[in-house]
This record gives structure tokens, C-alpha cells and sequence, in this order.
């Protein structure tokens, strides 16, 4: 039986099937090039505007391919013809009339403005593709079971094995006897540089502390002493313990030679170097088993990153992606999706309807009785006007416009 932690992954970002999705009639279907298969459902789980075609391409569920012409009331959809029958779960702008499109068996499509081409099987156990990037140094892919491939033309892939990830050297918040958790397993006993010091002598492993490098722990047997605190620095194996590689990546950021994931496990890693080694951010050690984020999306500009979670979790970092910092919750709603208007200001999408920004540290969140919101929300998508298409479930699309919320109806 297939993996249900990898079918959840899939479906992740957008808790799309747990929402009664709206459909076209199969006389529509057919038209689009489907004839005899199932109903398209008109779920948006993402999108790009493009340029080029002065239009927003929009994908989902059920081979959904399309092309919306958004007004200032009303939005038309043209659904392409000879639409893969494919789910779709991932989409990325790569030119100014090209997209790459991922699916929920790790195949990779790509867009030329008219039709969709496979180009590529990333997926040995046909696992969800769940976010791609694309920058100048090449695009990247990232989806469940550790799927990560690179290419540096958008044509070639290559998958990435990523091992031996640096943790830099992180200080405990006290020395009291307690198993000491530090949000990663599979480390590289080797590797383990801990210093701890119990009344001014260096403490005696076995003794004052025990070391668990496969679950991720250490415990200590003793007080330490906490001037200096004790601290850590190791090299590590992403996944859960004894599942090397096992860890669903949900988010890929590309700035330059620069790459940031993020995922399952709250892990956030990082490379500079365009894959060749990793780094582990947003350190936490804590006396206790750890209760991470399940990362879901993310957004970067420059140096400012944004990460969105479960239950309404999110961070941001403005030096890269080195340190990262809380942000207000704005409620119990997983975010879905994230964007950065021109002013700085973010704006969320996520499940229940869920939208708003943040401003002054307060968010302001959308009526979603006034929206007649139905459905979940995940894509938010810079138009040319400078305002926002939010897209999602149901055929929901909804613009942010000099800061008003405004529901745009969609036809075929």
C-alpha cells in the first residue's frame, strides 16, 4: 500500500480534496481536448502570470491547464486543449511565455503558452512534485520522500542527494538534567563537536551526558555548568531517525547562487553554493520533544524571505535566510500561500478562505462572508496594475486592489 504520509504531502499545500470542488460540464471537458475522461475540477492549486500572454496560467487537479483572461469584474477561463492527464501541484513562471508544470507522480511538464509537454520522471516512486524555483542560476524542484533535482537549463534535470548538512555551533539555554532535543536525527557521530563543562571540568561523556546521534538527542545526567553554557556543532542526515532522506520538501527559494528549502520537521536548509553543500537555519534546542513547523509556501525578495506554515505559523528572515523571526498568527488556519506586495507588505492565502496582510505588525484579514468564500485560497499573483489575483478552490478568484478585497467571478 502506497504511503499515506506521501499522499498528505500532495495535497499539503492546498487541502484541495478536502473541499467539494465545483466542475464544468462534459461538454467543456471535451471541448478542452478531455473527451470521455473525468470532469475537469476547477480547483486552482497554482499560478503565474505571464506576461507574454498578457494572461494568468492556472493548474490543478485532473489535467486542469489554462489560461485566465482577468477583468476589473469578471475573469475568462480558456482551458487548453489536449490537457495531460495529469494532477497538477506545482507551477512556475520560466520566461515571459513559459511556465514548468510539476504533478502529483513527479513527472515535470513544460508550458509553451499553448500546449503542455513532458520533459522529465523526477520521481523514482512516482512521489509529488510540490514546489519549483526558477532563477539564474537554473531551476529547482523539490517534492515528498526528499525529492530534489536541479537543472541549469529548465530542460535537463538531475536529481540532488542532499547529505552531511552542517549544523553551525548553537548554545544550549540551560544545563539541567533533561533530554535535550535539537530538531534534527541522523547525525554523523563523528562529526559531533560538544563542549560542556560541570564545576569548571570538561564533562565526561557516558558519565555527565549521554549522546542518542541517530534520534537526535543528548542527555544530561548531571547539572552544567552554564558559564560557558554547553554547545554543539554536528554534521547531519536529513529525514526522521533511520529514514535517511525520508522528508517531504514543501518550499524552494532562489536568489543567486543561493537555495533555501523548507519542509517537514520544520527544517529549513540552505546552500550558497548552488546545492554543492547545506547548512541548517533557525537552530532550536529545547529540553523536551520538539514541536516544529510544517512549512507549507514561501516567498523572497532580495534578502527579505517569508516562510508559512500549519495553524497559522509563520517566520521571515531580512539578512538572506541566516536567522529567521516570529510573526504575529492570524489565526489557526494553515497558510497555503504568501506573497510580497511592491511596498514590503506581505499577503497570505490559506485554508478556510483565509486571506489578509500584515501591516504595522497587526494583520487585517478579508471577510469571507462578504467574498462568499467557500473554499480554501493558496495562490496570491502579482498582476501588472499592481494588484493581486488570489486564486484557489472552487474557481475562486479574488482581487486586492488599493487595499480592497474583491471577488471576480470565472467562466468558461
Amino acid at each position: 500500500m502506497k504511503d499515506l504520509r506521501s499522499r498528505f504531502s500532495s495535497i499539503a499545500l492546498a487541502a484541495c480534496v478536502l473541499a467539494a470542488p465545483a466542475s464544468v460540464t462534459a461538454a467543456d471537458d471535451a471541448a478542452g481536448g478531455n473527451a470521455g475522461s473525468t470532469p475537469l475540477r476547477m480547483d486552482f492549486l497554482d499560478a503565474a502570470y505571464l506576461p507574454g500572454l498578457e494572461r494568468v496560467v492556472v493548474s490543478g487537479l485532473h489535467g486542469l491547464i489554462g489560461l485566465l483572461d482577468v477583468g476589473e469584474n469578471t475573469a475568462k477561463l480558456s482551458l487548453v486543449e489536449g490537457r495531460p492527464d495529469h494532477d497538477f501541484t506545482a507551477l512556475e513562471r520560466l520566461s515571459d511565455a513559459e511556465a514548468l508544470l510539476g504533478t502529483s507522480t513527479g513527472r515535470l511538464f513544460h508550458f509553451d503558452g499553448s500546449k503542455a509537454t513532458e520533459i522529465a520522471a523526477l520521481s523514482e516512486y512516482d512521489e509529488p512534485i510540490l514546489d519549483i524555483a526558477a532563477g539564474k542560476s537554473g531551476v529547482w524542484v523539490v517534492g515528498a520522500r526528499g525529492l530534489v533535482a536541479y537543472s541549469k537549463d529548465g530542460k535537463e534535470f538531475e536529481t540532488v542527494e542532499i547529505r552531511d548538512v552542517t549544523m553551525p555551533t548553537a548554545v544550549f539555554s540551560g544545563g539541567q538534567p533533561a533530554d535535550w532535543y535539537f530538531g534534527v536525527s541522523n547525525l554523523d557521530a563523528e562529526s559531533v563537536e560538544f563542549t560542556a563543562f560541570v564545576d569548571g571540568e570538561p564533562a565526561v561523556e557516558e558519565e555527565d551526558y549521554i549522546m542518542f546521534p541517530d534520534e537526535g538527542f543528548v542527555q544530561f545526567q548531571r547539572q552544567l555548568d552554564m558559564d560557558p553554557p554547553p554547545s554543539i556543532s554536528f554534521k547531519f542526515n536529513p529525514g526522521p531517525p533511520f529514514r535517511v532522506g525520508d522528508v517531504s520538501w514543501n518550499v524552494v527559494m532562489v536568489e543567486g547562487d543561493t537555495v533555501t528549502l523548507a519542509g517537514e520537521f520544520g527544517m529549513v536548509l540552505q546552500s550558497t553554493d548552488n546545492g554543492g553543500s547545506w547548512v541548517r537555519r533557525d537552530t532550536t534546542i529545547v529540553p523536551r520533544e520538539p514541536e516544529p513547523a510544517y512549512w507549507l509556501a514561501g516567498t523572497q525578495e532580495g534578502n527579505t524571505l517569508w516562510l508559512t506554515g500549519a495553524a497559522g505559523v509563520s517566520q521571515r528572515s531580512t539578512d538572506g535566510g541566516v536567522t529567521w523571526i516570529d510573526n504575529p498568527k492570524p489565526g489557526r488556519e494553515g497558510i497555503f500561500g504568501i506573497t510580497l506586495m511592491d511596498n514590503g507588505t506581505p499577503v497570505i492565502a490559506g485554508a478556510v478562505g483565509l486571506i489578509g496582510f500584515l501591516e504595522q505588525g497587526k494583520w487585517t484579514i478579508a471577510d469571507r462572508t462578504r467574498l462568499k468564500l467557500l473554499s480554501w485560497l493558496k495562490t496570491p499573483v502579482e498582476m501588472p496594475d499592481g494588484s493581486l489575483l488570489i486564486t484557489g478552490g472552487r474557481a475562486t478568484a479574488i482581487r486586492y486592489k488599493d487595499g480592497e478585497f474583491k471577488r471576480v467571478p470565472v467562466g468558461l
